[in-house]
């Protein structure tokens, strides 16, 4: 289900009520959720955004999805958060990224590239992890906080580290 497109004006006003509510505010995160299905691409059942996120038109969130306080969403690519996925507050997702060059060439002649993250069913992010472009994140997998995601994590696995590496399997 594909949002109608709004005007710049109107679009800047609804993350302007999104990025700012106060959770002390009666009714903060209803209106945050409602600012989120008229922003982003897909939003699929009741979801929780903390204050101070950025949602960008091109992030879809499955039904019970939780995005962390403080939580950035940067580029061009589209961000999918599948259902029930909860994360700790400041998490950062990139969507874009710089080849670097040989010597003697230049930055700006190569064009940066874009990718789609992925995080799917019941995942836990923990606090400030990064996940780099074109990331998949199994479902029921852990990212520990402070983590840097740069390869796709498999299903049921517990990750953590710089770059993050298996630790485990979640125990069943």
């Amino acid at each position: 289900m594909k949002n109608r497109p709004l005007v710049w004006g109107v679009r800047c006003f609804y993350k302007l009520i999104a990025q700012r509510l106060d959770r002390r505010i009666p009714g903060a995160r209803v209106l945050r959720c409602w600012c989120a299905e008229k922003i982003c691409a897909e939003v699929r059942g009741p979801v929780m955004i903390h204050s101070h996120v950025s949602l960008p038109p091109t992030l879809r969130m499955g039904r019970g999805a939780a995005i962390g306080q403080g939580t950035r969403i940067l580029g061009l690519g589209r961000v999918s958060l599948g259902a029930y996925v909860n994360m700790g507050p400041e998490c950062l997702f990139i969507t874009g990224d710089h080849p670097v060059p040989k010597v003697g060439e230049s930055f700006r002649d190569h064009a940066p590239i874009h990718a789609d993250i992925v995080v799917e069913e019941d995942v836990f992010l923990g606090a400030r992890v990064t996940v780099l472009p074109g990331v998949t994140i199994g479902r029921g997998a852990a990212v520990g906080a402070g983590s840097v995601v740069t390869k796709d994590v498999p299903s049921d696995m517990v990750v953590a580290g710089n770059p993050a590496r298996v630790i485990r399997a979640r125990e069943r």
